[in-house]
């Protein structure tokens, strides 16, 4: 199987993106997983480093290993968002395929110090690294601002400041921060694709778009032809989708008790997603 290094770069050269879609629980990767199925497309499962807690770090990779096994297909597992060093090296030890170290709430040389553990640690076991350098406001939940207030709480990214961020800490992707804002809001989300122009001729690396969920179509598919955008973050759209899921069946099947008889409608709505956003990132039947 290709690495995920082969992927991103064959993605940056063809002009697509590979989505990553956090999981949290069975129900979330199941739905990954089959939208993969059906899409024929690779595929980046990940986790925070709260749902590495919660389902287990050794627990996503033998689920991943296992998908892999029964599909054929590129599935790989990234770490998302890890603030923590020591947790990093869970993921490392783990198995990760690749790991993000989130330093953005950091003084830039902190930040810049951890990174280069974190790269030296990382490609020892050739996996790749993903850092972040601005401030990307944080949270997956529904807001009640718009999301201009989002992105006044946040960071954009400077193209030089970037480049010089990527060649001291040797990192293989760079999380661009051009107002893609985490979370689901109440004006749509409003990228800024001459600063993600200017930062794709200022860096020599892999660039990752977070807080996906709730960017239009088109500023999507710009955003990959621009910036050449590698990979793609979306946590929101996929954890509002399963709770209204199971919220619908919980009100249609009030006496009913078994959990796999009450999730299937969540699965569903989660894989819609997914599926979608493959055709959208231009990764379907790229297997």
């Amino acid at each position: 199987m290709k690495t995920i290094q082969t992927w991103f770069a064959r993605a940056q050269a063809e002009g697509f993106a590979i989505g990553a879609f956090n999981v949290a629980n069975l129900e979330t990767f199941k739905a990954v997983i089959q939208a993969a199925v059906n899409q024929k497309s690779p595929v980046l499962l990940e986790s925070s480093d709260g749902e590495t807690a919660y389902v287990g770090a050794d627990n996503l990779v033998d689920l991943v290993a296992n998908a892999r096994a029964e599909t054929g297909l590129p599935i790989f597992l990234n770490l998302d968002h890890s603030r923590e060093i020591a947790k990093v090296q869970i993921a490392l030890n783990a198995g990760y395929d690749l790991v993000h170290f989130d330093g953005s709430k950091e003084s830039p040389a902190k930040n810049i110090d951890t990174l280069r553990r974190v790269v030296r640690m990382a490609h020892s076991r050739h996996i790749l690294v993903e850092g972040e350098l601005d401030y990307i406001i944080e949270g997956s939940e529904v807001r009640s601002i718009t999301a201009e207030e989002g992105r006044a709480a946040s960071q954009l990214s400077d193209p030089e400041t970037a480049r010089a961020f990527v060649e001291e800490t040797d990192i293989d992707t760079f999380a661009v921060s051009i107002g893609n804002v985490h979370g689901l809001y109440t004006t749509p989300k409003k990228l800024d694709l001459t600063l993600l122009e200017k930062i794709r001729g200022s860096v020599d690396c892999f660039l990752s778009l977070h807080g996906g969920s709730g960017i239009s179509d088109d500023q999507i598919r710009h955003a990959i032809a621009v910036g050449r955008i590698v990979k793609i973050n979306i946590s929101s759209e996929l954890r509002q989708a399963l709770r209204q899921g199971l919220e619908h069946s919980l009100q249609s099947q009030p006496n009913e008790v078994a959990m796999y008889k009450i999730t299937p409608a969540a699965i569903e709505n989660v894989q819609k997603i997914v599926e979608s956003k493959m055709k959208l990132f231009g990764s379907s039947h790229k297997v």
